[in-house]
């Protein structure tokens, strides 16, 4: 049996971006070259419509609910603290876990929306804190040409462009790292590694 003590904390990556950034392309991709590289490493998809708020979620993004801009905001919260203790277990056992957006999509979004920043910030204090966020920026019109299908967020461009702003702000801020979306998956990879290596030494 193992002493706890010797067991590495794990990390927590976050890779954000706007719609059709390929953000959950490069979360598998990252995920793979890190097991690959003998890391133990999961990802978890945000929002997690698996939940039961996961799947009150789905439902108004696919039109069938009809909440105010601070309920769904509050909902999308809710559905990161469901995975709380879950979250913290893999790491405190060493997980690299890579999230497929986290809370920062609630503050890009909820800005978006003409909602206050530093109310959006305490819905998800004393979460688990993330070692290093990649955002993945595409313009808004391409983002628009790659979409096939479209949820009620993805498919208002004004929305899309307040977001594509509000990365590029953040970002600033908080110290996230952009990459330009707009390569092909495997340029996007690259530089994805790089800044994972760099920044984590994984």
């Amino acid at each position: 049996m193992h002493d706890p003590q010797t067991v590495a904390k794990g990390k927590i990556i976050v890779i954000e971006g706007t719609d059709k950034a390929g953000k959950t392309t490069q979360s598998r991709m990252l995920a793979e070259a890190l097991k690959f590289s003998g890391k133990v490493c999961v990802i978890i998809d945000f929002p997690d419509y698996t939940t039961p708020i996961g799947m009150e979620i789905k439902a108004f993004l696919d039109g069938r609910r009809d909440y105010p801009a601070e309920a769904k905001h509050l909902l999308f919260a809710a559905n990161r603290w469901e995975k709380k203790r879950e979250i913290e277990s893999m790491v405190e056992n060493g997980t690299i876990v890579v999230m497929n957006r986290y809370w920062q999509s609630n503050l890009i979004y909820g800005a978006a929306n003409g909602i206050d920043t530093n109310w959006l910030l305490s819905l998800d204090k004393n979460l688990p804190k993330e070692d290093l966020v990649i955002v993945i920026l595409v313009n808004p019109g391409i983002s628009t040409k790659r979409a096939e299908t479209q949820d009620t967020f993805e498919s208002d461009p004004q929305l899309a462009a307040k977001a594509y702003r509000n990365y590029l702000e953040f970002a600033k801020q908080f110290r996230w790292k952009v990459i330009d979306g707009s390569k092909n998956k495997e340029q996007v990879h690259q530089e994805v590694m790089k800044i994972t290596r760099k920044k984590l030494k994984v």
